[in-house]
């Protein structure tokens, strides 16, 4: 169940409601380019690393980088939607068809520096020129039953024609707002991320 380390300065109790009023990042893809698709690049026990792409003339371009980075522990109510997510489902869809509430804590949003390669052409996503990809860390905590826990802490890095920081701030206001800051932990995840794509193939 949820303590409070899992809790802690993640986000206030309301953000679970404007979830509900919110779009999954897959339906954002789907409903600006028409199809979103997953391709899990990487399914271990504690991280995961996955693209979500639109396909356009046989090319699968990808709309948002994604790192997971699940706790030392699953807790046992989420054995089955684990292994759901562990066979290659996408997280958000399993959790809703299974009837958990979804409650994104916002950590942090920011820009993604420029990777060791330089700018221009973007291990995830081509040719970007000079623009930072925006980046949207943030805490997974789903709820059911008076239950809440914490899933997983989720990195998602977008693509500048899905998703810039001006779309991020428009989308989440003022909780953009209260999270431009990174602290250790999310530098700890930000590293993870940079170290995922310097080892990614380029993909466009």
């Amino acid at each position: 169940m949820l303590n409070r380390s899992a809790s802690s300065g993640q986000g206030k109790a309301s953000d679970a409601q404007n979830q509900a009023h919110e779009l999954a990042n897959s339906d954002r893809i789907r409903l600006k380019f028409g199809a979103c698709g997953i391709d899990v690049l990487e399914n271990g026990p504690n991280i995961r690393v996955s693209v979500l792409y639109s396909p356009h003339d046989d090319v699968q371009i990808c709309r948002t980088f994604a790192v997971v980075v699940y706790p030392d522990t699953i807790a046992p109510a989420l054995s089955k939607e684990h292994g759901a997510v562990l066979g290659g489902q996408p997280i958000g869809q399993v959790f809703r068809e299974n009837g958990w509430l979804i409650d994104k804590r916002h950590q942090y949003f920011g820009r993604l520096e420029a990777l060791a390669g330089g700018p221009g052409s973007h291990p995830a996503f081509g040719d970007i020129g000079g623009t930072q990809p925006a980046v949207h860390v943030y805490s997974f905590v789903v709820s059911k039953n008076n239950e809440a826990f914490h899933y997983a802490s989720i990195a998602e890095v977008h693509h500048p024609e899905h998703l810039r920081f001006e779309d991020l701030m428009a989308i989440y206001g003022d909780r953009c707002e209260a999270h431009l800051e990174a602290k250790t932990d999310i530098y700890d995840i930000l590293e993870i991320v940079e170290a995922k794509l310097t080892s990614l193939p380029e993909r466009m």
